[in-house]
């Protein structure tokens, strides 16, 4: 991925690795399970933005797992 001004969601399961390299360029990797990035199937989302400015690397979370749906059925 590249690197983001505006926020972007990264849907992260349980075990995936965020890698984000100085350039602001991410990756996601999951490496016990082999599934497309999907909100779906998430148990986290992040939003992830770059503050041209300052260099600052921006992560929020949006949806933890406490509050995943598919979890509360």
């Amino acid at each position: 991925m590249t690197p983001a001004r505006r926020p972007i969601k990264v849907p992260m399961q349980i075990g995936s690795e965020l890698r984000i390299k100085s350039s602001g360029e991410i990756s996601v990797s999951n490496p016990t399970i082999e599934l497309e990035p999907s909100d779906a199937v998430a148990d986290a989302v992040l939003e992830y933005r770059v503050d041209p400015d300052n260099g600052d690397h921006l992560l929020k979370l949006v949806e933890p797992l406490s509050f995943n749906p598919r979890r509360e059925s």
